[in-house]
């Protein structure tokens, strides 16, 4: 029986990682998965030897409370890596530990795919980032054209497979119902969710002073996010419905969103819901970040559309009033933010990005030949 072993570290990461090993499966029922992943992708049948969902964190100080918990849990992966000598090893996001695991399997002789590789190229952050991703990666599966374009052109084996949310959510279709319903996104992470909650409940009362029929849906990522949560939410006197699930489960309900600047704002621009971005870290976090990075922007969609598509607010910038301003205008008018999402949405790419990644990740450990893929030379083009 072939092997694969897939690693993945956050609950973004856990969910696309079990579409792709649905998509895995359905191409060859046989192959097993084993890796590192959370309840999504044990639920779609990997066979996980750790899980650490729970303990992704974004940031300097942030990190620090999560470090002991990911090194043992890599420790066992570097161990199972040796024992069970994998067809391939896949790697989906997490950049940190993932390119540590990449580097082990290279030791040990075995192949590496990148699927949702390292988005430094994002950030333009110094140390030739793409380039380090591609001594240590032998195949980058890119979703997006111009991150296949950097990695291509920093040499090794880049293929455009498109993006995994085009899939995800058309999928499924928005369910509205009555009146305006507004999400509240603070994010998957616990510390996310530290620095982020208590705005976003601000932020809450300032708009429904302003619109008293407004109602919120906050939804918890994981079981332990959502017992956090029931005790502080239920001391708000706001309209809140507080869910288990994830943030495509409450976009698809909502008129307009207020969210950390994450994966979820480019589910919104592919749900076409209306939303403000906002973030907050360590102070010292952010004073590193500012020397660093050299971008304009920090939300996804607007990076990718290189102009503002969603208002952000970073830092001291995201205060109560602002915010709720803003998710009141676009309450009544969403236009502007909608016309963006159409570019948002081109540079996404149609449809079957999953199983044009599932089809690479066969080829690459000998079980499919690759047909219909849009290989990247080293020139970087697509």
């Amino acid at each position: 029986m072939t092997t694969l072993f897939l690693s993945a570290g956050e609950v973004s990461g856990d969910m696309h990682g079990a579409y792709l090993a649905r998509a895995l499966r359905e191409r060859h029922p046989e192959i097993k998965l084993v890796g590192i992943g959370g309840p999504r992708m044990a639920e779609a049948g990997v066979e996980l030897i750790a899980d650490v969902t729970a303990h992704s964190a974004v940031g300097l100080i942030e990190q620090i409370p999560h470090v002991l918990p990911v090194m043992r849990a890599f420790k066992l992966a570097h161990k199972a890596l040796a024992e069970l000598r994998p067809a391939r090893v896949v790697l989906i996001d997490y950049q940190g530990a993932n390119l540590a695991l990449a580097k082990q399997a290279r030791k040990l002789g075995l192949g590496t795919t990148y699927y949702i590789a390292p988005q430094d190229w994002l950030w333009h952050l110094p140390g030739g980032g793409p380039r380090k991703v591609m001594k240590a990666v032998d195949h980058v599966l890119a979703v997006f054209p111009k991150e296949a374009a950097i990695y291509g052109a920093a040499g090794g084996r880049v293929t455009y497979v498109g993006h995994p949310l085009v899939d995800i959510i058309g999928a499924e279709p928005r369910q509205k119902g009555d009146g305006q319903v507004v999400a509240l996104l603070p994010g998957s992470r616990t510390q996310e969710v530290a620095h982020l909650y208590p705005l976003f409940m601000e932020v809450a009362h300032v708009l429904h002073t302003r619109r008293p029929g407004v109602r919120f849906i906050l939804p918890a990522a994981s079981d332990a996010l959502y017992e956090e949560l029931r005790w502080k939410v239920a001391g708000q006197r706001l309209p809140i419905e507080l869910t288990r699930g994830n943030s495509l489960d409450a976009l698809r309900r909502a008129d307009a969103a207020l969210m950390a600047s994450g994966t979820a704002t480019l589910e919104a621009a592919l749900l076409d819901v209306p939303c403000v971005a906002a973030y907050k870290v360590h102070w010292l976090t952010a004073a590193v970040a500012r020397r660093l990075l050299r971008v304009r922007f920090v939300t996804l969609p607007n990076i990718v559309a290189d102009r503002l598509v969603i208002p952000e607010y970073l830092q001291d910038e995201a205060e109560p009033i602002p915010l709720a301003h803003m998710l009141n205008r676009l309450l009544d008018a969403p236009g502007e933010v909608l016309a963006g999402y159409a570019q948002v949405r081109d540079l996404l790419g149609g449809p079957g990005a999953i199983a044009r990644a599932a089809q690479a990740i066969l080829a690459d450990a000998g079980l499919e030949p690759i047909q219909d893929l849009a290989p990247v030379g080293a020139v970087g083009t697509v």
